[in-house]
């Protein structure tokens, strides 16, 4: 695959000397595509309003089954509108990260994907905190 992308958080690249660093297309670029997409909230984006998710607005919301269902549906809406070329195996929310419990108000959620064509194949996991 010879194709590149920007990498996101936006970087300079010193070593070029070019305003943002690029990667090819890997689990690094699909990480970089999702958590880009995930990040932006909707009406962010100029002339693409819907872009992106409204993931925000559930930081004030009550750890529960309801709201841990409403971000995985959230996310796999955006994910399937957006990037369809990557699909989301498995959405978790964790209440421990390296053996320490997550405060209370905190939600770890971890995204699982993969992305398929032909015989290449890419699998990767990102992780958000709130």
């Amino acid at each position: 695959m010879n194709s590149y992308n920007i990498k996101f958080p936006l970087i300079d690249d010193n070593s070029t000397n070019t305003f943002f660093q690029t990667g090819k297309i890997t689990k690094e670029s699909f990480s970089s595509d999702l958590l880009l997409l995930l990040l932006t909230q909707k009406g962010e984006r100029y002339y693409e309003s819907d872009y992106g998710t409204d993931l925000l607005k559930y930081i004030f919301e009550p750890n529960d089954e309801l709201t841990m269902n409403d971000i995985e549906t959230e996310i796999k809406r955006a994910v399937s509108t957006y990037i369809p070329y990557l699909k989301i195996k498995k959405v978790s929310f964790n209440k421990t990260i390296n053996d320490s419990t997550i405060p209370e108000n905190q939600l770890n959620v971890n995204i699982k994907f993969t992305y398929e064509e032909d015989t290449f194949s890419e699998e990767g996991e990102i992780d958000l905190n709130f």
